[in-house]
């Protein structure tokens, strides 16, 4: 059964009280194409181009309150109306083969005049700026590069080689059908760090001393950099060669620190993403 979370309010596929909801329109499938077609103007067909941009979605569903009494519904009606009046909220879907979610907007969410009844219906229209939908991943975390024991010499064979040491990597892993965008966070201390894609070589730095106290979140989506939550440390970011994980993929990143203090982290995640 799938059932739908705007928000805080949950929306069941069959029920016979609270929320249900039907007709779950625009969640799954493709959205427009918003590169224009330029048709060649002495020539057969038109322009080529190297790429498809995607425009936002738009996601609607109908839903019905099923409650005791017109009082029940309209506090209910009220309680929905707030969802979302603010500015944007997750919007969760569970189905059968699992959970996905997008931030959106609600747009609107008509009350139909229930005329003193026990229900009421409504009509939800959202937009998704970002058309993808994700699941949810867990979090990764390295330290700097450490080397390992070594061997030591004169060996005795067969020679058992030590253990121990650290590559300074996390395999971030895209299982969808849509590349995604990671996030990472920086732990101090450190006077300096660098993040690199070890497979196209492109890297994000971090060009400030941080304490071990502080932590810096750097979203690739949002190209932005926010410490301990609260200011914008964006004009430190360097080299800024920004990438994402393909779908179907797996990118290795290279955590590498300068003037090390206690034990630097980095963090690091991508949501596995679907169109």
């Amino acid at each position: 059964m799938t059932t739908i979370q705007l928000g805080s309010v949950v929306f069941n596929g069959f029920a016979t009280s609270g929320w249900v909801f039907s007709g779950l329109t625009d969640w799954f499938g493709q959205v427009d194409n918003k590169v224009p077609v330029t048709q060649r103007p002495q020539a057969h067909g038109a322009f080529s181009v190297s790429r498809a941009l995607r425009s936002s979605r738009a996601v609607s569903f109908n839903a019905a309150y099923l409650g005791d009494d017109s009082v029940e519904v309209e506090s209910a009606v009220d309680e929905l109306a707030a969802v979302g009046a603010d500015g944007p909220v997750l919007m969760t879907v569970t189905t059968d083969a699992g959970v996905s979610w997008r931030w959106v907007t609600v747009e609107t969410s008509s009350f139909t005049d229930n005329h003193g009844m026990s229900h009421g219906l409504v009509a939800v229209d959202c937009v998704a700026r970002d058309p993808r939908r994700y699941a949810d991943a867990p979090w990764l975390v390295t330290g700097p590069p450490v080397p390992g024991l070594g061997l030591v010499w004169p060996a005795i064979w067969p020679a058992i080689w030590p253990g121990g040491g650290s590559s300074g990597r996390i395999d971030l892993v895209n299982s969808g059908r849509a590349s995604s965008a990671p996030v990472f966070g920086l732990t101090g201390g450190f006077e300096s760090a660098v993040i690199t894609n070890t497979v196209t070589g492109a890297r994000i730095g971090f060009g400030r001393a941080l304490p071990p106290t502080s932590t810096v979140v750097i979203d690739v989506a949002e190209r932005r950099a926010i410490i301990d939550g609260q200011s914008d440390v964006s004009r430190f970011l360097q080299w800024r060669e920004w990438s994402e994980v393909p779908a179907g993929m797996t990118v290795p990143y290279q955590f590498d620190v300068s003037g090390a203090v206690g034990s630097p982290v980095l963090e690091g995640r991508v949501c596995s993403a679907w169109w």
